[in-house]
């Protein structure tokens, strides 16, 4: 496939097409722009894994993606919270219906066994035991098997979603042998390091680490209620509705429990032009992220508007450009305020996004109004208060040198490096922009694109002075001290622009506690202020999702949380 030229892959996809037109079936096709790779749920690694693992795995909880209310899902309902000053403690009850594909009842047993091997050795789950290092022990009720409290160290508000926002998985699947059934949870926490060498948790983890867990049909099987049908890498992947699906026999069926296709095929399409004549095609009923060009033609073509409704929905995706305030260039926010004033956003939104982005002061959405910072100005495109700028910070401007200053004995000069990922044209585009605008003040930037693990190579030793990049948020968590407060600006951490003050970290700390709302967006609205100030990071726009549905699917819910819309949702009409 890969050797075939775009005109022969073209008139490939119209021989599938009429072959394989959309049927009056109640199959539901969604174009994936990349193969899931895995679909293991301790190990997967792309985004539509994620979407497709959703379907066939449960949690406890989960988000109603129209409203953004937090629901149960295994859990019969939201849990009970009790705090001390230095442990939480949440209660659940697992909903008495739920059953395993083989018809046993899915226990507090289970719950605990998906804790275990979120924190076992030996596992590919190093992320899973930072993001739930928090749930310190899991303790069973002495009444019933459906009921536990998860005890866990301090409180946040995100507790409230993250304790019921893991796969719950079938012990009797992954550990056949109950090798680790009788090790507690508290114990696989503490003595992490000396059971890599036990034998029970070397056969686990050779049991877990299988590849029949990450792509056989018979494998892949979680309490869902879709199974794994087919998977063809880099062609397609098949769910199938199970057919006396447990959530589906509870009557009336909650809302969040209903799943209306009975067939989903996700088609792989990596390239646009051609999932672009797939869709034109009527080969599918769902494609996100249009190519702007694309998307604005069929939008305004009749012939396309007969088929396909569009959407554009906000999404918390939001695109910034870092510096790093650990470089001798770029220590002081005067500095860094001035290349702020060098980005035009207006145009950038204009030319390169189509119109199709929310320009923003910070990194929480306007969409949160009571914690949007709509008293601050956005960052202006202004040559003029750049300069003044740079001449406050001591940079001096001669004829043919370009900017220099003197600090601390040693002669700078202004000369900077940009970096963006390879493959992606508006971080391409946008780099030459600023690049432009750079130079009629006279300040040479160099540009350079790079793969993804070669930029995080170079964030992570601080060896950059710029760099454009998107990052993935969500309206449940701003719990930033990981990427924002000064402790992580050392070795691995995360806080890669060495961005923090006294002050802003104590306001990091503050939100990561603080339970009422009025108290939050105070302080949200407080730090929005204080990054605009320090300029380590400019936010400069929330993508927007262009997307095509077609008409048969009735009532489609889009969202602005991924993937942007409700597949349980989509009913087909002929």
């Amino acid at each position: 496939m890969k050797k075939l030229s775009l005109l022969s892959l073209g008139l490939l996809l119209l021989f599938q097409v009429s072959c394989n037109r959309l049927s009056p079936d109640s199959t539901v096709r969604i174009r994936l722009a990349q193969d899931p790779e895995s679909l293991h749920p301790l190990t997967y690694g792309n985004a539509p894994a994620l979407q497709i693992l959703n379907l066939v795995y449960q949690s406890l909880l989960t988000v109603n993606l129209e409203d953004r209310a937090i629901q149960p899902l295994l859990a019969a309902e939201l849990p009970s919270v009790r705090i001390t000053d230095s442990l939480s403690y949440f209660t659940y009850a697992i909903r008495p219906q739920a059953r395993w594909d083989n018809g046993t009842p899915i226990t507090a047993h289970d719950v605990a066994f998906s804790l275990k091997i979120l924190h076992s050795p030996l596992l590919e789950n190093e992320r899973w035991r930072a993001q739930y290092d928090f749930i310190q022990d899991i303790v069973y009720s002495k009444d019933s098997l459906l009921n536990f409290t998860l005890v866990c160290s301090g409180y946040t508000p995100e507790m409230k979603l993250l304790t019921g926002d893991f796969f719950v998985l079938p012990a009797h699947q992954f550990d056949p042998n109950s090798l680790i059934s009788d090790i507690s949870y508290k114990t696989i926490r503490g003595k992490y390091d000396s059971l890599s060498q036990s034998p029970s948790f070397k056969n686990l983890a050779q049991n877990v680490n299988q590849s029949f867990f990450a792509r056989d049909t018979a494998g892949v099987k979680g309490s869902g209620p879709y199974r794994l049908a087919s998977w063809k890498t880099g062609q397609h992947v098949v769910l199938e509705k199970k057919k006396g699906w447990w959530g589906s026999n509870i009557s009336p069926t909650p809302e969040q429990l209903r799943f209306a296709p009975e067939r989903i095929s996700y088609q792989i399409i990596p390239d646009n032009a051609a999932a672009v004549l797939a869709l034109k095609a009527q080969q599918l009923d769902l494609m996100d992220n249009i190519p702007l060009v694309s998307f604005k033609e069929m939008r305004q073509d009749p012939k396309f508007q007969e088929k396909f409704n569009f959407f554009s929905p906000a999404t918390y995706d939001i695109v910034f450009l870092g510096m790093n305030g650990a470089s001798p260039l770029l220590q002081d926010r005067l500095t860094r305020q001035a290349i702020t004033h060098l980005i035009n956003i207006p145009q950038v939104i204009a030319t390169l996004q189509g119109g199709f982005a929310t320009p923003t002061v910070g990194l929480v959405h306007p969409l949160e109004k009571d914690y949007y910072n709509k008293g601050l100005q956005p960052v202006t495109f202004d040559t003029t208060a750049a300069k003044n700028l740079l001449r406050q910070a001591g940079w001096k401007k001669a004829d043919n040198s370009g900017w220099t200053r003197n600090q601390n004995g040693q002669q700078q000069k202004l000369v900077l490096n940009l970096m963006h990922r390879a493959g992606n044209s508006e971080f391409e585009n946008m780099s030459l922009l600023l690049q432009q605008n750079a130079m009629l003040l006279g300040i040479p930037i160099e540009v350079t694109s790079l793969e993804s693990s070669q930029i995080s190579e170079k964030l992570q030793n601080r060896n950059y002075h710029l760099y454009f990049r998107t990052l993935t948020g969500n309206p449940f968590s701003y719990n930033l001290l990981s990427i924002l407060h000064s402790s992580s600006a050392q070795g691995t951490g995360g806080n890669v622009t060495n961005f923090g003050t006294p002050e802003t970290d104590k306001i990091l700390e503050q939100i990561a506690t603080v339970e009422k709302e009025e108290q939050k967006a105070i302080l949200l609205k407080d730090l929005q202020a204080q990054m605009q100030k320090e300029s380590n990071l400019v936010f400069l726009y929330f993508l927007q999702n262009k997307m095509a549905i077609a008409k048969r699917v009735k009532s489609p819910v889009v969202s602005s949380l991924k993937p942007n819309y409700d597949i349980s949702t989509f009913e087909i009409t002929e």
